[in-house]
C-alpha cells in the first residue's frame, strides 16, 4: 500500500482511514476521537502509566518523523501529534465515580451545548470544545509542571510545536501551553489555573 504505516504505528491505521474520509474544516478541537480512545486502549492494554506514557511519548517521535517524509492524504495525522503524547487522561476511559473534588462552572454563551460528568464540565459552542475539571492543589502543580516539560521538550518552529505562557484573568492565574500544526491547520490550548475557591484544569 502506497501509505503504509511504520510497524509500530499500524494500530494507527483506523485513525488515518476515518481521518482521510473527512472534510479538513471537520478536524479540529471538537473531531470524534473514539477510534482513537479504542485503538490506545488496545495498545495500552497491561502496561503502567509510566510504561504507557513512555511508550506514547515514542509512538509520537516516530509518527513526527514518519510524516515528515509524506505528503497528502496522511498530512491529516498531524492532528494526532500533540494528543499521542497526554493521551493517559484524553484517550483512556476514567471509571464512573462520584465528584471528589467539587465541580466545574462557568457563565455560558448562548446555544452552548453543556454536558456535566463526575463534577467536570464538557462545552461545546458553534466550532469550539472546552473541557473543564477540578482538582486539588497538588495535582494542579503536577500539571502544571507536565505542561511546561512537554512544550520545552517540542519548542515552536514554523508555526508547529508548543509554547508556554503564564496568565491572569481577573481573579484568575496560572500558565497557559498552546499546541498548533501548520499543516493542517491545527490549535489546541491546555491551561492550569487557581480559581476562586479551588484549582481546574482546562482544555
Amino acid at each position: 500500500m502506497a501509505h503504509t504505516l511504520p510497524d509500530r504505528l499500524r494500530y494507527l491505521e483506523p485513525v488515518r482511514k476515518q481521518l482521510a474520509a473527512l472534510d479538513p474544516d471537520d478536524i479540529h478541537e471538537g473531531t470524534d476521537l473514539s477510534v482513537l480512545r479504542r485503538v490506545v486502549r488496545k495498545r495500552l492494554k497491561g502496561l503502567s502509566d509510566d510504561e504507557a506514557r513512555a511508550l506514547l511519548d515514542e509512538d509520537a517521535d516516530e509518527l513526527e518523523r514518519w510524516l515528515s517524509t509524506r505528503t497528502q492524504p496522511d498530512t491529516r495525522l498531524h492532528f494526532i501529534l500533540p494528543i499521542l503524547p497526554e493521551a493517559i487522561e484524553l484517550l483512556t476511559e476514567q471509571p464512573q465515580l462520584p465528584p471528589e473534588r467539587g465541580e466545574a462552572g462557568m457563565e455560558l454563551p448562548d446555544g452552548a451545548k453543556v454536558s456535566v460528568e463526575n463534577g467536570c464540565l464538557g462545552l461545546k459552542w458553534r466550532r469550539f470544545y472546552l473541557s473543564l475539571y477540578p482538582s486539588h492543589r497538588e495535582d494542579m502543580h503536577r500539571e502544571a509542571g507536565r505542561l511546561k516539560d512537554e512544550a520545552k521538550s517540542r519548542p515552536m518552529v514554523d508555526g508547529s510545536g508548543m509554547s508556554i505562557a503564564e496568565v491572569r484573568f481577573g481573579e484568575v492565574s496560572g500558565i497557559k501551553r498552546v499546541s498548533k500544526m501548520a499543516s493542517p491547520k491545527f490549535k489546541r490550548a491546555d491551561y492550569a489555573l487557581d480559581v476562586p475557591g479551588g484549582h481546574i484544569g482546562c482544555s
